[in-house]
């Protein structure tokens, strides 16, 4: 295993026996954007959905063998034949088809295993920070199952498109598999052709990734891959790899904004959280028609650091420079990279500098978050409340700040769509 270089390598896929059907029925989320309906709905579609395997929490809470039992699930489906391993390596190409704010959109990808690197390499780079609780989750998983059931998606450059121009080189071919989630059309090809492995390592070899999805997942990985006794005598041991989904950031990657949702619990804190912004910043009052056109148009015509503050019957842009002089020492105590980052700005400075102006608690108030605009909006109609909408970050000034070796604050990113887990699955090791 080269050391110091990205390098793809493909590996026996596990799949859904095609006998069973529709794979739409049989293809979840990822673990972390599963909410306690969508699991339900999950559960109701096939008695063989991989949320069995991937939730044990959220099936059996009260259960300490609740990841022993996704454990034999696992094996039954394998013994069973409802999952098949083939023994061919291979990677494949997953084309994700979308609509988003009304417009058709595609993804293009690539679905393999990379060597497992320390983020000191600097080969796989973070963009935001985990939390100990999932990562102990997955880390119990992996352990009793052995088996890796979703990719973790990495992001790389494909300024001159021959990344991008590669992987069309495949669409023309018989599709393997499809299926339908959340309105996303996933396609997949598989390739076992070792030519078209070669000038994927040429293009991906002088690259470094960021992680867009699956940060958790990927810790857990590397924690896990210390425990594997046979993984440290043998570098080609699976636990050493980790599956991967890579797009290019420039064509093939779309990040939404993730909008706060403020609720004071006493109403007279919202009306002078209100005054003092307006009082110590840059504030414009605005129409807006509700709709993403409009607000698209009216952040792209805005410089510095807007943000769209939302409360009954007022609509207001608040815009922060980088001198802002009201908070020019809470900025000062940000990274550089990180004070053109909105929810950085947001949070360590404008925030807490507001909330202290007019001696109000981080307990007096409950925040809360939404993809959603529409949401932002009717929620801040009702009293109490504040919606801060905000832009979505691009994905140069993500790379950017990974590149310096910083993280973004929670909740900056949401990258869509997601990669379906039980698409295609791998084995580690056998239980």
């Amino acid at each position: 295993m080269a050391k110091n270089k990205l390098l793809s390598r493909p590996f026996p896929p596990v799949i859904y026996n095609p006998d069973l059907g529709d794979l739409s029925l049989l293809i979840a989320p990822p673990y972390d954007v599963i909410d306690e309906k969508q699991c339900e709905q999950l559960l109701s579609r096939h008695p063989c959905n991989v949320v069995r395997l991937i939730l044990p929490p959220s099936l059996y809470p009260e259960d300490p063998l609740r990841y022993q039992k996704a454990a034999a699930l696992w094996k039954e489906w394998l013994r069973g034949q409802v999952l098949i391993e083939l023994e061919e390596p291979s990677v494949f190409v997953l084309l994700q088809r979308f609509t988003l704010n009304g417009k058709q959109r595609e993804h293009l990808m690539l679905l393999t295993t990379i060597p497992l690197s320390d983020f000191e390499s600097g080969l796989v780079r973070p963009h935001e920070h985990t939390m100990p609780k999932p990562k102990s989750d997955r880390l119990n998983l992996l352990r009793s199952t052995g088996g890796e059931f979703g990719q973790v998606q990495g992001l790389l450059d494909d300024e001159k498109g021959e990344w991008h121009r590669l992987l069309q080189t495949i669409v023309t071919e018989p599709v393997w598999l499809r299926g339908n989630l959340d309105g996303v059309e996933n396609i997949v090809w598989r390739i076992t052709d070792q030519a078209f492995n070669e000038e994927v390592n040429r293009l991906l070899s002088p690259q470094w990734l960021v992680i867009a999805d699956g940060h958790h997942r990927y810790e857990t990985a590397l924690t896990f891959r210390e425990e594997v006794p046979e993984a440290k005598l043998n570098p080609e041991h699976p636990a050493n790899f980790i599956g991967i989904v890579l797009a290019d950031y420039q064509r093939n990657a779309t990040v939404l904004p993730t909008h706060r949702l403020l609720h004071f619990h006493n109403c007279e804190d919202t009306e002078r959280v209100l005054q003092e912004i307006r009082r110590r910043f840059r504030t414009e009052a605005i129409e807006w028609d509700g709709t993403e056109e409009q607000l698209s148009q009216l952040f792209g015509n805005l410089s510095d650091i807007p943000f769209l503050f939302v409360a009954q019957e007022r609509i207001w842009v608040v815009t922060v420079s980088e001198n802002e002089s009201n908070i020019l020492y809470a900025l000062e105590q940000i990274p550089k990279p990180l004070r053109r980052v909105e929810t950085a700005v947001l949070h360590q400075a404008l925030l807490p500098f507001i909330l202290a102006s007019v001696s109000v608690k981080p307990d007096d108030l409950t925040v809360d978050y939404t993809h959603d605009h529409k949401n932002a909006y009717q929620f801040a109609q009702r009293e109490g409340n504040i919606a801060i909408l905000l832009r979505p970050i691009s994905l140069e000034l993500v790379r950017e700040v990974a590149a310096q070796g910083y993280r973004l604050p929670p909740k900056t990113t949401y990258f869509v769509p997601k990669i379906p887990s039980g698409l295609v699955m791998r084995k580690i090791f056998n239980r």
